[in-house]
């Protein structure tokens, strides 16, 4: 069969025989270059080839116009201007030109035609295209690849140079300018001008000629000299090459170290000297290191080295009659001294000093070898090599363990009974404030029970006072028996007894408790072979409807208890002007909110979410309060549930999305870093108020982004009309805010709904937080949280974080953010803005 080009040579033979055109068609239908034939200017006929190439469908080529080939109407007519000639003539016009696809793209081809009849080009004409768009870019990196040889060539830094078996054959200039030799002058001469004398010239060929000829690297050093006969040390580097002509080539690559060679002689010089010196100073260490080893031996400080994986490498007597271990039995080991409580505090400091910071006079626990703990004053110090790297690190430490047992002896005493060991009036005064503080946190009671005992007079004068104090120990007993972990029992003195009931609903919520211990303080006490019965008489004072100071619900339960006195003895008695004061307080406060809407006594604090794995801020929780005049700063938790209940709870709220979004806007106009601000939404606004045009207005008047707004939902809000607030829900999403889930966990429901209002973010409520690093129990529910929010691609934050223990448990469990007083109580627009300005790295 012939080629597809000897279509070309044919065209002039008019009259085909069949045999001929059946070639001429399977040349057509297989070829691997593009067959057009074109009448008129128009496509008459292609190969498939021709349609792949210019991006065709098969059939649609035919009939278009043959300027659809070329990149513009002025490339169509450039190239008919040049081909008319040549085809009327009957020659072949043969060009390689970028040509055009059907989508535009380029394709370069080689191009040749010929007319079918050159006396009558009306006839038509073949025309042959092959892509050559590969080879053209093989071409061009092939040029690409020589430019860049001759450039590093020409401007290497070192000298180039090629021989021939032993002949010049080129060199770059650098090689000229190291050697002295002007340019192109080296070329053709014998490379051993390059050497003293024909003996170095020979010996250097001895050296490097083995090499070279079993093909290895040369790496040598040589005294060579210049066209002027001026010595130089060079550095040559040569491998052997091919030689198409023949015999033995090889590349030299070579460099100038005469500077370097000298510098090395110097150093050689210096290194003497110093090997002297060292001898000399060894012979002082040595001296000293025997001085300090006779002192360490001597000290009556534990002092003892470890390496950075806490292997112990020295160990001295005093550690060895601090800890109990001998040397003998504890060089090589690691100390098993670290209490497993303590363990994280260790590691911690451990990483402190193997980062290079030295930890002075630092109070740890540890135990000896016979399980006894031992309180320590250490100080611990990085230990370096001579080229400053932290190897590992000295401690020195004194027992101070008989001083701390003092103190805190001490200190017990101070805030502790004597006789019973339980917490005195000073002690329980501080945990009053504290539980006084976490009831308006989470909108809590607490309760004070003032107990006496009843008849303790006459059984102490009867029976001694021996008796009396063991009774009062009993009694101590059966009242822990009746409270909870988080609850107090303090003696105030005498036969008194107070208990501080916390985190309780509200007053009545008292009452079990109450009635458990009615039960058992009428049990008999069985005392040195007596059986002695008593009661109590406890009165009852609940924060805050009672007071809001200590003294007050103190005075308070006193007067209560007296009034349990008079009422028979053996039983409990609430104050009884809760029900007055509570009522003229909820009056005071509905009026006063409605002043304070009026007359901008509202404001919003901040509280910081925080990012737990990198530190940063990523958002604020407004937080109300009522600045009142005359009453300063009124919490939440006393007149939010006024707020409800006589329906202000609307338009406070109302005034809430439109500061809280007005105060996230003026933080992104003065360039912090952009911010979530959570507002809290209560029920009774959900179920009165219009949210959803409350949120789209204030969105809409502020130019907050929706995204930068969160609205935390209650648990109450979801578990009435279902239907109503999902619907609200999805509508708020729609708007592209973001929702979350307040006080997770302490409901019911909120698993079951989880599938259906789509949350975000699922906010861990801080009463599971609080004894996170102590209560196991809490820590689970956390973890599970955390899990099951990660599983369904929600978001954690907890509330409450006060500690690094519980900081780093979150980190632990994966949980997102957190917000709490380790990061920052809630704060005034003003000082969360210098708070944001201030802190580094956000």
């Amino acid at each position: 069969m012939k080629p597809p080009t000897a279509i070309l040579d044919d065209i002039p033979s008019s009259h085909l025989d069949r045999q001929t055109l059946l070639e001429y068609q399977a040349i057509l239908e297989n070829a691997s270059v593009g067959i057009l034939f074109t009448k008129n200017q128009h496509v008459l006929q292609c190969n498939p080839r021709c349609s792949e190439i210019f991006g065709w469908p098969h059939p649609e080529l035919v009939g278009q116009h043959g300027s659809v080939f070329y990149l513009s109407p002025d490339h169509y007519a450039n190239t008919g201007r040049v081909a008319s000639p040549i085809l009327a003539q009957g020659k072949l016009f043969d060009q390689e030109m970028p040509m055009r696809r059907k989508d535009g793209s380029v394709v370069y081809c080689h191009i040749r035609a010929k007319a079918i009849n050159p006396a009558n080009t009306a006839e038509g004409a073949i025309w042959i295209a092959e892509d050559i768009g590969d080879r053209r870019r093989a071409e061009a990196e092939i040029q690409n690849l020589l430019l860049r040889q001759q450039a590093i060539l020409e401007n290497a830094s070192v000298g180039i140079l090629f021989t021939h078996n032993g002949t010049i054959a080129h060199c770059n200039p650098r090689m000229e300018l190291i050697y002295g030799w002007p340019p192109g002058s080296l070329i053709g001469r014998r490379s051993n001008v390059f050497f003293r004398d024909p003996e170095d010239y020979q010996a250097f060929a001895d050296r490097v000629g083995p090499l070279l000829a079993s093909g290895e690297l040369v790496d040598i050093e040589w005294l060579n000299i210049r066209q002027d006969g001026s010595p130089l040390w060079s550095r040559h580097l040569a491998k052997a090459i091919p030689s198409p002509e023949g015999g033995q080539g090889a590349i030299w690559i070579s460099e100038d170290i005469t500077k370097r060679k000298a510098i090395e002689d110097d150093l050689n010089q210096t290194r003497r000297l110093l090997e002297q010196r060292v001898l000399e100073r060894t012979a002082e260490l040595e001296k000293a290191h025997q001085q300090l080893d006779a002192m360490i031996q001597c000290a009556p400080l534990a002092i003892y080295t470890r390496d950075r994986h806490s292997i112990v490498t020295s160990w001295n007597p005093a550690a060895e009659r601090m800890f109990g271990w001998s040397a003998e039995e504890i060089v090589g080991r690691q100390i098993p001294s670290v209490p497993r409580d303590r363990l994280q505090e260790h590691e911690e400091m451990k990483r402190r000093v193997l980062a290079g910071e030295t930890l002075m006079q630092t109070e740890v626990v540890r135990q000896r070898r016979d399980g006894r703990r031992i309180y320590l004053n250490m100080t611990i110090a990085p230990m370096r090599d001579s080229a400053g790297s932290i190897t590992g690190y000295l401690t020195i430490a004194a027992d101070i363990s008989e001083r701390k047992e003092a103190e805190q002896r001490i200190e017990f005493l101070a805030y502790h009974d004597v006789l019973t060991g339980l917490p005195n009036r000073l002690l329980l005064r501080d945990r009053v404030d504290q539980a006084m503080a976490q009831a308006d946190r989470h909108h809590k009671h607490v309760a004070l029970l003032f107990m006496d005992l009843d008849n303790f007079k006459q059984i102490n004068d009867t029976l001694g006072h021996d008796t009396g104090d063991l009774l009062l120990k009993e009694v101590t007993q059966r009242l822990n028996q009746c409270i909870r972990d988080t609850d107090t029992v303090s003696r105030q003195g005498g036969d008194e007894f107070v208990i501080l009931l916390r985190d309780l609903a509200d007053g009545q919520a008292a009452v079990p408790v109450l009635d458990k211990l009615m039960e058992h303080m009428q049990r008999p006490f069985a005392l040195d072979g007596n059986e002695l019965t008593t009661s109590v008489s406890v009165g009852v004072a609940v924060y805050p409807e009672d007071g809001r100071t200590f003294d007050t619900l103190m005075k308070k339960a006193d007067m209560a208890m007296y009034q349990a006195k008079e009422n028979g003895r053996a039983t409990y008695h609430f104050f009884n002007d809760a029900m007055s004061h509570r009522a003229s307080e909820h009056l005071a406060l509905r009026n006063g909110l409605r002043r304070a809407l009026d007359h901008g006594e509202l404001e919003l604090h901040y509280q910081p979410q925080v990012e737990l794995a990198s530190g940063r801020i990523t958002g604020a929780e407004a937080l109300l309060r009522w600045n009142a005049p005359g009453d300063g700063l009124i919490m939440p938790g006393r007149f939010i549930p006024v707020a409800e209940e006589s329906g202000l709870i609307v338009p406070i709220g109302e005034w809430v999305i439109m500061e809280a979004c007005r105060q996230a806007s003026a933080w992104r106009q003065a360039g912090l870093p952009e911010l979530c601000v959570a507002i809290n939404l209560s029920a009774v606004q959900f179920r009165r108020g219009n949210v959803e045009q409350t949120v789209l207005r204030a969105l809409e008047t502020t130019g907050l982004p929706p995204h930068c707004l969160e609205l935390e939902l209650t648990e109450s809000i979801m578990i009435q009309n279902v239907e109503q607030v999902l619907a609200t829900v999805r509508r708020l999403k729609l708007l592209g805010v973001k929702l979350s889930i307040d006080d997770f966990g302490t409901g019911y429901s909120s698993l079951s709904y989880l599938k259906r209002f789509e949350v975000d973010k699922l906010k861990i409520d801080q009463s599971f937080v609080r004894d996170l690093a102590t209560d196991p129990d809490d820590a689970a529910i956390v973890r599970a949280i955390v899990q099951m929010a990660r599983s369904l691609n929600l978001k954690t934050i907890a509330e409450g974080v006060e500690t690094e223990d519980m900081r780093h448990m979150l980190r632990v469990f994966q949980c997102d953010e957190a917000q709490g007083y380790l990061f920052a109580r809630p704060m005034t627009a003003d000082m969360f803005t210098r708070f944001l300005s201030e802190r580094p790295g956000v």
